[in-house]
């Protein structure tokens, strides 16, 4: 039993609210490893998912932007994004890597603490806030629990000050609790036997052209795209449990690759997480080129 496990069945009759941010479908394989988990704990728990929730609704989606810029300008004002139920006795922030300056969970994370004072505890993150003053946050006295997927993000947390009632601790990534028998009903068999050349093209990327090239050229019948975030979940799957071969930076494409058996190279990003995770759950499965 990991810490983040151990958490979960000493609370497990909390009623809990999982707060989901949504994203791509990297996002959805955490979302699928923390669901099995809480159901494996039998914890008293229902989700909100931010994105279907504003997909949903134009206002809410147009709150949530405004939100982020009132950030942009180092306003700690916002609109209410979620209704949390007043009985909730613990609210659980999904993992992944949204809790950092490079994304906006801590404009989610903030919008929610302010509006309810019950405990919180945010599932394996890869953190960085070189702006965001985090320590402030948890000024409430409330109880408060972060877990780390990686190693460099809890020394960076655990330089940031942050007060006595928060506790800090590493817990493998989310998607890395699946099996290939989780998976297989979204695999449709081929065998073109291709290779799978998936670079992320965001502000996350930190490899370069050059490189993408040369992958590019290395083999025969390769595919180049970013199946993380196009086509269907099925698409996604299928198109790494078909490949021989995965060239990814995408952290999820690599998790999958693992969880599928295929042979995958990662890639770094722009700071540690893909680093991080590799070092502490995938050294053993994956060949690892710093970008």
């Amino acid at each position: 039993m990991d810490a983040f496990e151990q958490f979960l069945d000493e609370n497990h009759d909390r009623k809990t609210v999982v707060v989901t941010p949504g994203g791509n479908h990297g996002d959805t394989l955490i979302h699928w490893g923390l669901v099995k988990k809480l159901d494996e704990y039998s914890v008293n728990y229902s989700c909100l998912n931010l994105e279907h929730l504003y997909e949903g609704n134009p206002i809410l989606g147009a709150k949530y932007l405004i939100n982020i810029a009132l950030r942009k300008l180092g306003s700690d004002m916002g609109f209410r994004l979620l209704d949390i139920p007043d009985d909730t006795e613990l609210i659980l922030f999904e993992g992944g890597g949204y809790m950092s300056d490079i994304w906006y969970g801590p404009v989610l994370l903030r919008q929610v603490m302010k509006r309810h004072h019950a405990p919180v505890a945010v599932g394996p993150q890869s953190y960085l806030f070189t702006k965001t003053k985090f320590s402030d946050y948890f000024k409430d006295g409330r109880q408060v629990s972060l877990f780390c997927r990686e190693a460099y993000s809890k020394r960076h947390l655990d330089g940031l000050g942050l007060p006595s009632n928060v506790s800090v601790e590493v817990s493998p990534e989310l998607a890395l609790y699946l099996t290939q028998g989780d998976l297989e009903k979204y695999i449709n068999p081929s065998d073109d036997g291709h290779v799978l050349v998936a670079f992320r093209e965001d502000k996350e990327s930190a490899v370069t052209m050059e490189i993408k090239n040369e992958y590019l050229t290395m083999h025969a019948n390769v595919v180049v795209k970013d199946v993380s975030m196009t086509g269907t979940l099925t698409d996604f799957v299928s198109s790494v449990a078909n490949a021989e071969k995965i060239y990814t930076d995408r952290l999820h494409v690599a998790i999958l690759s693992v969880i599928l058996g295929k042979e995958v190279t990662l890639f770094g990003n722009k700071y540690h997480k893909n680093k991080g995770v590799w070092e502490l759950s995938l050294k053993d499965m994956v060949f690892f080129i710093e970008a």
